[in-house]
């Protein structure tokens, strides 16, 4: 034990070299710290015999568009030979042309949930999780779609909560409301003194609100899931959300599985929050069966420490419906994921969620533009 707990330590020491040489530009260290014989898998890339050299080049690539680009680590966790990594990049598009894309000198934030395995102590292979789609939309290299509009009384939810919750005027990084829900989640992630993260749930009733949830952890240093939960139950509550919705479209085992609290970060984003609760998660779920009624999974893995469980996947279906307003071809469809999952109580709290929507939308129409992106 005492071996084991002493290499899941140098893999993360290792890991957060790793990231910490992309923030400050140290390419020496990517070099010190990737094997000889390293591969990652991008969503846009494919999978690249990069090495050192290659990683360098990757990621030099990136910063000279982004110069000030960088990536808080939120949540890091080990699984033997395997770590996963909640990791959201922030930057100003202010130097080089990227893949073609003209700078704009707009804020870009985007998640990503990485993997990655060890070969003595050296990093030998990465499955990159973040939708390329994301980056595109926020580099103003692709139509962004409009976003969800909140009804009358969730802004007068959000209003009271202002009010009366936040009378001191703090800041969020994502304060939103469903309905009689309002959703606070912060302090700002991007800020480099953050260090911490915290989710509060407020149900709204007779012009007062009643806080229902409230979880918090470090991300300075990252959080490493709670050592008091079971890993194995954890990662098997995963295989079922996966055997029983994923692949069986069983929504009844939905309420079983998931909080009734249960927050989707459809981009990887620590603090962004597009869907809430069990009829939000059943809607995201739908959206996406109505497009390919036959979705499923047909490969997954996961890495999993205490609470916190990671999987990447591959997806197929047949295109039978509408996608973000491409029209169905009847075509089969092929892509590939890496989410990150957060278990309360028996039971899903928080979906961190990458999909190659890009790879989905060519896949529809091969007329949609291509290029290359190794970030």
């Amino acid at each position: 034990m005492e071996v084991f707990m002493n290499q899941t330590g140098t893999n993360r020491a290792v890991a957060t070299r790793f990231i910490e040489a992309f923030n400050t530009d140290d390419w020496d260290t990517v070099r010190e710290v990737v094997a000889p014989n390293y591969v990652f898998h991008h969503p846009v890339g494919g999978t690249v015999q990069a090495g050192p050299e290659g990683m360098v080049a990757a990621w030099s690539d990136f910063k000279s568009s982004l110069p000030d680009s960088w990536h808080p680590i939120p949540v890091m966790i080990t699984d033997g030979d395997y770590l996963a990594v909640l990791l959201p990049t922030y930057g100003h598009f202010t130097g080089e042309p990227y893949h073609n894309i003209p700078p704009t000198a707009k804020w870009l934030e985007y998640g990503m949930v990485n993997i990655v395995r060890f070969e003595d102590d050296k990093l030998a292979e990465n499955w990159f999780g973040m939708d390329p789609l994301a980056e595109m939309q926020q580099m103003e290299a692709a139509p962004s779609m409009p976003p969800r509009q909140l009804s009358a009384t969730e802004k007068a939810n959000i209003e009271l909560f202002q009010q009366t919750i936040n009378a001191a005027g703090l800041e969020f990084d994502n304060l939103t409301a469903f309905g009689n829900v309002v959703v606070a989640l912060g302090p700002p992630q991007y800020a480099e003194d953050t260090t911490t993260r915290k989710v509060e749930i407020f149900h709204a009733s007779n012009s007062s609100l009643e806080l229902v949830r409230s979880h918090e952890f470090t991300t300075n240093p990252p959080y490493a899931g709670d050592p008091s939960a079971d890993t194995e139950l954890s990662r098997a509550i995963i295989k079922r959300f996966f055997k029983d919705l994923l692949i069986g479209h069983d929504l009844d085992a939905l309420a079983m599985i998931a909080s009734p609290d249960i927050l989707i970060h459809s981009t990887a984003m620590p603090c962004e929050a597009s869907c809430y609760g069990i009829n939000g998660v059943s809607s995201w779920l739908g959206m996406q069966w109505k497009a390919f009624p036959d979705l499923t999974i047909t490969d997954y893995f996961t890495v999993a420490q205490g609470d916190i469980v990671a999987t990447h996947w591959t997806a197929r279906g047949t295109s039978k419906g509408n996608f973000l307003m491409l029209p169905p071809t009847g075509d089969p469809v092929k892509y590939t994921g890496v989410s990150m999952y957060r278990i309360e109580s028996g039971r899903i709290a928080e979906i961190w969620e990458t999909r190659n929507t890009l790879s989905i939308m060519r896949q529809l129409n091969p007329k949609i533009g291509k290029g290359n992106h190794n970030h």
